[in-house]
């Protein structure tokens, strides 16, 4: 890993081929309405025997109550060595579970608008938790179910789960463990591998009182999942 985030960020700046792996620059997020706004640059690697995948998103987010927050995602990816605009997606969450130290939940839902060769429109409702006991290990669990409209569209509820559990390091910063699972659809589940199952790492934390970070490693645990994919995230506060 760069001993600095600002070099790992201009390391990745190129963008991911979403066709080939798709997942890129997720995490598992947290369901806490934080006030104010904010701006996000992500990106991601994903490596699958010999070739590579590349993807990037701008966030743009701000919180228009206590527990209300809107969020708008721009996806870029290279193909063939030529980067190019993806898809815009808008996002909604309400937060209606609140604890300084316990139990938070969400309701996010999400809708895709492509950029006419990315694929169909789609609709997407997550159900974001976090566990965070005083002083202890935070735990985070989503549960994500969406469904496609418009021509090529797959048939049936697409299917995943994430989960994430994370310890205070004396600097300050959090580390601990991530798995990601893509279960296909409600119309053709498949077996274990051809889903996409992965675990890996993360280490996450602030660089000053304006700017955070992330960075996630990953290892594909089915044959459909690629073999290792690295995200990185920095957050800016406005």
């Amino acid at each position: 890993m760069c001993r600095r985030p600002w070099a790992a960020l201009a390391a990745t700046a190129s963008v991911f081929s979403a066709d080939v792996y798709a997942q890129g620059t997720g995490t598992v997020a947290s369901p806490v309405v934080r006030p104010g706004s904010s701006i996000s640059l992500a990106t991601g690697i994903a490596l699958d025997e010999g070739d590579e995948g590349y993807a990037q998103r701008i966030d743009y987010q701000k919180a228009v109550s206590e527990n209300w927050r809107l969020r708008g995602i721009v996806f870029f990816n290279d193909r063939g060595g030529s980067f190019r605009y993806r898809r815009l997606e808008l996002e909604a969450m309400h937060q209606f579970a609140s604890s300084q130290y316990g139990w938070n939940s969400a309701i996010q839902i999400r809708g895709r608008i492509p950029d006419g060769y990315d694929g169909p429109e789609r609709l997407r409702v997550a159900w974001l938790n976090r566990w965070r006991p005083q002083d202890g290990p935070e735990f985070r669990a989503i549960g994500l179910a969406s469904r496609e409209f418009g021509n090529d569209r797959d048939a049936g509820l697409a299917l995943e789960s994430r989960f994430e559990a994370t310890w205070r390091l004396p600097s300050g910063s959090r580390a601990g463990a991530q798995m990601f699972n893509r279960y296909n659809t409600t119309s053709d589940f498949g077996s274990f591998d051809d889903q996409r199952h992965s675990i890996g790492g993360v280490l996450k934390g602030s660089l000053n009182d304006q700017i955070s970070y992330r960075v996630n490693a990953l290892t594909g645990v089915s044959d459909a999942a690629a073999d290792f994919e690295l995200r990185f995230r920095l957050r800016f506060k406005l």
